[in-house]
């Protein structure tokens, strides 16, 4: 548990704000690069030494200063650089709702996202099917559940939006001006 206090000291003075990530990164200030026995399942859910992190906080704070690069996931401060591991990827989206002419979705770390070119939605095969992934933020991406999922496909039923100019059939939602495809 000290490996995890030591982590969160430099980023929990104001939590509810999102750390400068990018900013550490490009500094390379991190003197201290090694690993951390933390693990995020495909269900999302975060492991500490083969144990649930049960702290709903603690997983959104670590979540926070989340980075990926060439392929691997660290926890990120301005002096240390944390390789974990990461099954799929490390965000769920869990609820999906649409307000005026925009889709949004909750992450299963309450962090909330409007669909739009800078959280982009991506068809991605998993598990044998083509899931829709919303870009969170850094090359971070959710996977969007089951639920999020037929939603948006009866949406874009009921809306028409099919395009099927080529052999294969795709579904499409508008968020704004942003189109995306949510099947195919």
């Amino acid at each position: 548990m000290k490996d995890l206090e030591r982590i969160i000291a430099p980023v929990s003075k104001n939590a509810n704000a999102q750390p400068p990530v990018a900013q550490w990164v490009a500094k390379g200030g991190q003197a201290n690069v090694g690993e951390i026995d933390i693990h995020i399942n495909a269900q999302g859910v975060w492991y500490h030494e083969g144990g649930v992190i049960e702290r709903q906080a603690l997983v959104n704070l670590f979540s926070s200063i989340l980075w990926f690069e060439d392929g691997e996931y660290y926890l990120v401060t301005p002096v240390e650089k944390l390789k974990i591991t990461v099954d799929d990827v490390p965000f769920i989206a869990v609820l999906s709702a649409k307000k005026s002419s925009r889709w949004g979705v909750v992450l299963n770390t309450s962090d909330e996202l409007v669909i739009d070119e800078a959280h982009a939605v991506s068809l991605r095969e998993y598990q044998g099917q083509w899931i829709p992934y919303v870009n969170v933020r850094y090359d971070l991406w959710a996977r969007v559940n089951r639920a999020i999922y037929e939603q948006w496909m009866n949406a874009a039923l009921d809306s028409q939006a099919v395009n099927d100019s080529s052999d294969n059939m795709v579904l499409t939602l508008s968020s704004g001006d942003y189109i995306f495809e949510v099947a195919k």
